[in-house]
């Protein structure tokens, strides 16, 4: 992938983030963006995240223990779901996927994000230029 694509698809992810309500204070917002990045180059991420992406995401970023990027990533939702309900996130697909009560994990939002770059649907949002 050449940098102005890298660039792009970058913005797309960190914009469709902010998006569904994950806030861009949190530490779980950057280890989210990169992780979908990483999702979005290589699929085969998804089929181990704690033995392939997080230690991935803990050396990017100089983190001691790999479990601190799943807790930083789920801290994230939480606050995201205490704040949104999700709402967002189901216009994103527009379905309802999830609910207040019903909050995505670490892995399904990685991957429903990935998807959603992959699918070409952030095309429908406003944000691209």
């Amino acid at each position: 992938m050449d940098k102005q694509k890298l660039a792009e698809m970058r913005r797309i992810i960190k914009l469709t983030l902010l998006k569904i309500g994950i806030r861009c204070d949190l530490v779980g917002f950057v280890y989210l963006a990169y992780a979908i990045e990483q999702v979005i180059q290589n699929p085969n991420l998804m089929k181990n995240l704690c033995g392939n992406l997080y230690v991935q995401i803990s050396e990017k970023f100089g983190v001691s223990k790999p479990n601190r990027i799943e807790r930083s990533i789920r801290h994230a939702i939480t606050i995201c779901g205490k704040l949104h309900n999700f709402d967002e996130l189901n216009n994103l697909f527009k379905t309802k996927i999830y609910s207040k009560d019903n909050k995505p994990t670490a892995g399904e939002l990685i991957k429903l994000l990935s998807d959603f770059y992959n699918l070409g649907l952030y095309k429908a949002q406003n944000y691209v230029i």
